[in-house]
């Protein structure tokens, strides 16, 4: 099936051409299965341009390593490396937990979210931002927490994919393969639930390349910054990036965004793995 984000959004978004050009076809399995294109369930997602956990380390081999340069965020706090221009990202890729959420204390702010996110681009180039991952968000003071899936082409609109179950502590791998600076491949899957959904993206807003991301995210919905809600720790394993030249890249030397009391992020010795907690 085809789509298009000016037909999943409405008609408001032809007043941006990149936004209305976006088109892209999506898969998904089932343990191997499958799904029928008519249980596939799209909901639109109301992020903002973003900008910029409790699932403990196993004992022993996780080391913290101090030498990474640092910068402080409103809403970013995860893990940057950046590749010069004449060497560009092919893939990225990563592994991660999606963690609990909880309301944060003494904040009023709703809705209070965590998106937990592996991307391409949106630091250094700010122009656009390929990203898929998990959000968990609390609408009010009910203290109700969703669990959802989704992917975005920033500045074009994001989506949800409804059809992805999502519960904290599921295992979510996450491939973005780039097949030129418009058109590329995501690949989300639940690997604690045999779930997967391969979206087939092209007319993409132009990527450099420059930029790989692992990053948990304090959202914006709309032009709003949410309230961050509390998460436990959220460890991103098998981070790593491919590019068209030489070499790889990972979390080794990354600069590492931080969001002064709310967020800290750590490079640990085996250059594939990054922490982020409260």
């Amino acid at each position: 099936m085809r789509w298009t984000l000016a037909a999943l959004f409405g008609s408001a978004l032809l007043a941006n051409q990149a936004r209305a050009e976006l088109t892209f076809t999506i898969e998904g399995t089932r343990n191997g299965v499958p799904i029928p294109q008519s249980d596939i369930k799209l909901e639109p997602f109301e992020f903002g341009r973003t900008r910029m956990g409790h699932s403990n380390p196993p004992k022993g081999h996780r080391k913290l390593r101090r030498a990474n340069p640092t910068a402080d965020s409103a809403n970013w706090c995860g893990s940057v490396n950046t590749t010069p221009s004449t060497n560009q990202i092919q893939t990225i890729h990563g592994t991660f937990q999606h963690p609990t959420c909880s309301q944060r204390a003494g904040v009023t702010t709703y809705p209070q979210a965590a998106a937990n996110w592996v991307g391409i681009d949106g630091d250094s180039w700010t122009s656009a931002l390929l990203q898929s991952g998990t959000v968990c968000k609390i609408d009010n003071s009910t203290g109700i927490v969703k669990n959802e899936a989704w992917w975005q082409w920033v500045p074009s609109a994001a989506y949800t994919i409804a059809s992805m179950p999502v519960s904290p502590d599921d295992w979510f791998e996450i491939t973005i393969e780039t097949t030129s600076a418009t058109a590329g491949k995501i690949t989300l899957t639940n690997l604690s639930q045999g779930h997967t959904f391969t979206m087939q993206v092209k007319d993409g807003p132009a990527l450099a390349r420059v930029n790989a991301d692992w990053v948990v995210e304090r959202p914006y919905y709309g032009s709003t910054l949410a309230g961050f809600a509390s998460f436990t720790d959220v460890w991103f394993d098998e981070a790593w990036a491919t590019r068209a030249g030489t070499g790889t890249l990972g979390i080794l030397g990354a600069k590492q965004y931080q969001i002064p009391g709310l967020c800290n992020s750590q490079e640990f010795d085996d250059s594939h793995e990054v922490s982020w907690s409260i």
